[in-house]
């Protein structure tokens, strides 16, 4: 992935990795107010050789120094042996075990030093000073007499302690900075690594280049997500709302779709249920309206007929009546809002669509439909529930596939667009239903201010039998 790929996927999933760093910052937040405070205490010793001969030179001084440099590493490692922790144990009383104390205790010795560092970290901070100084002299006295040759009364070797532990006043631990520091970027972290398999799990089509990944075209529009279209679906019919200005973008779309052949009627459906296909069919059908053209908007859904209570029309009588020969075509044709657009009802649900979708009475239909229409929309069932779609789109121009964003996921478009590819079916595209806008963006109304035009209630409109 490019930089940018990780910066699109961190913008989409930002919820995700921006709730990980604060509960990375809250638990070193939480360690540093509930760890338990400990001080750390340093004693700083010298050491040297002692030899009391005034004739020593320098030469043999120079030797010396250079033989306790050399040694400094083992001296050092003396400090968590018994014989200077147990001598440090009994003299302070301290309420440690042994390997408690050699935990506690660090012996270090500078790099081409005679120095011996020892720190002590304890949580009373008096307690620490006591030890790191008691450690220092009894380390010392356990060097002196390691390097006290046989025969000899006094050591070669002479530790000092120069510098006693002062007893500290700020606590060395938790460290406050660096421990908030760490949660920050585990956090930053862990929030891009859990964003990045968030993103990669999450099959669900959110944006134009999710479904042109799958069809390998861009979508032919999208339609804004709103209270307002939910509670009126028909947004077409506010014309200067941006909301049909999409549906009219879109139906500019499907007039390019295919520049060999006109476009006069085509199925409009989608991977599966509740994605807004019927949505997506009645307002390309009032957009194609207001431009003058003739439209009839067909309810071909006869499992789940919509269009009819979507348009306040008569339904028990409509499309699957007239194929089985029980009315005239006339008779179930309604014009709606004073004959701006004609709806053809589902009507009577029949026991098997697919077989009456696919008779010829529907093929023929389609016909005298064509002839009497500039452009016929049919809304049908989803694809990947039951085959009427793909029956239906063989005898028209094509099919409109609409995929809802962020609930109809990859593999069910990929599914649509294969059934459509083994019925030779031409899809004309696909538009991304429900987008979620980001700030207004109303349509300026005539007189040039930003006002918005009330939706028609459809159920005010009255339908009328075309004849």
């Amino acid at each position: 992935m490019s930089f940018v790929e990780y910066f699109v996927v961190l913008q989409r999933r930002w919820r995700i990795w921006v709730s990980m760093i604060l509960m990375g910052v809250l638990v070193a937040l939480s360690f540093n107010i509930f760890a338990e405070k400990k001080y750390t205490a340093v004693a700083t010793s010298f050491v040297t050789v002692a030899d009391g001969s005034s004739n020593t030179g320098t030469g043999e001084i120079f030797q010396g120094s250079q033989f306790i440099i050399q040694r400094m590493l083992s001296y050092a490692a003396l400090g968590s042996s018994p014989d200077v922790l147990e001598p440090v144990i009994d003299k302070l009383s301290v309420d440690s075990s042994l390997l408690t104390l050699r935990e506690d205790v660090d012996v270090t010795s500078p790099a081409d030093s005679v120095l011996l560092k020892v720190s002590v970290q304890d949580t009373d901070p008096d307690r620490a000073a006591a030890v790191a100084d008691e450690v220092s002299v009894q380390l010392g006295l356990l060097i002196e007499k390691l390097e006290t040759p046989r025969g000899r009364a006094a050591s070669w070797v002479k530790v000092t302690l120069i510098q006693p532990a002062e007893v500290p006043i700020v606590a060395s631990s938790p460290r406050v900075a660096l421990n908030l520091l760490l949660g920050l970027v585990c956090g930053a972290a862990l929030g891009l690594l859990l964003a990045l398999v968030v993103h990669n799990l999450d099959r669900r089509l959110k944006s134009v280049d999710d479904v042109k990944a799958i069809t390998n075209v861009a979508p032919l529009g999208s339609t804004l997500l709103s209270r307002a279209g939910q509670r009126n679906p028909l947004v077409a019919m506010d014309y200067r709302s941006m909301a049909a200005e999409r549906y009219r973008t879109i139906r500019t779309a499907l007039k390019f779709a295919d520049v060999d052949h006109e476009l006069h009627h085509f199925v409009v459906s989608s991977p599966r249920s509740g994605e807004g296909k019927t949505s997506v069919a009645s307002n390309l059908a009032i957009s194609w309206a207001q431009t003058g053209a003739q439209v009839c908007l067909v309810d071909a859904g006869l499992r789940r007929p919509m269009i009819s209570s979507l348009f306040a029309v008569e339904q028990s009588l409509g499309l699957s009546d007239v194929l089985v020969g029980d009315v005239e075509l006339d008779e179930v044709l309604y014009t709606w809002n004073n004959g701006m657009l004609t709806v053809l009802p589902a009507g009577s649900l029949p026991p098997d669509p697919a077989a009456l979708l696919g008779s010829e009475s529907m093929a023929h239909l389609v016909g005298d439909l064509r002839s009497r229409f500039d452009i016929v929309i049919y809304d049908s069932d989803p694809m990947t529930a039951v085959p009427d779609a793909v029956v239906l789109a063989r005898a028209v121009d094509g099919i409109v596939l609409v995929v809802r964003s962020g609930s109809t996921t990859r593999d069910e478009l990929a599914a649509s667009l294969e059934m459509a590819r083994e019925a030779r079916i031409r899809v004309l595209g696909t538009v991304q239903f429900g987008v979620k806008s980001h700030g207004r963006h109303p349509y300026p109304a005539a007189d040039g201010d930003w006002r918005r035009t009330e939706l028609p209630d459809p159920w005010a409109i009255e339908a009328k039998p075309r004849g």
